[in-house]
């Protein structure tokens, strides 16, 4: 019951941040060019801060008020979408139930030819589903995205904890 408050919490925070950040930071795109890198699967989803599920600092049994996971990135990472790939290069923080064998291969790092993508217009924001056929470590890519640009995605893996990020949609050059 702790871990779904906890969830729960976490979650709320997420929303508060979210919200706090459209308000002060407005992409350079406008909304039309937003529409339309979301309706041509041209874009680039550019990650600006993470907030992992669990965070080793902190005791997950217990439930600390107002405590906030979110860092900031100071590098780039980001999800190309195309009509025919999708390439992922995130950061992971998090629990992972398997290692890697190839310590380099760390991270959400892949190139899917083959997966499913939904689209769906809800209350003016853009609501992605991309599910990879190709991959055997993610199961999916959940990205919802604002009139303005501003984005959060939320990756669910077979092997690891989810794992949500902040930040903007870039039309692909």
């Amino acid at each position: 019951m702790k871990t779904i408050h906890h969830s729960l919490l976490i979650w709320l925070s997420a929303i508060s941040i979210l919200s706090s950040c459209t308000s002060q930071k407005q992409t350079a795109g406008t909304s039309a060019a937003v529409a339309e890198a979301i309706t041509t699967q041209q874009y680039t989803f550019v990650a600006s801060s993470v907030f992992p599920t669990e965070d080793s600092r902190f005791n997950p049994r217990v439930l600390i008020p107002n405590a906030s996971n979110l860092y900031q990135l100071t590098s780039r990472y980001d999800v190309r979408i195309t009509p025919d790939s999708v390439i992922a290069y995130l950061p992971f923080f998090g629990r992972s139930y398997t290692a890697p064998i190839d310590p380099a291969k760390g991270g959400i790092k892949f190139t899917s030819t083959k997966f499913e993508y939904k689209k769906t217009l809800r209350k003016n924001n853009y609501e992605i589903e991309i599910t990879p056929k190709d991959n055997n470590e993610v199961r999916s890519l959940y990205l919802t995205v604002t009139p303005s640009g501003f984005a959060s995605l939320r990756v669910t893996n077979l092997n690891r904890t989810p794992i949500s990020f902040n930040g903007d949609i870039e039309a692909n050059k």
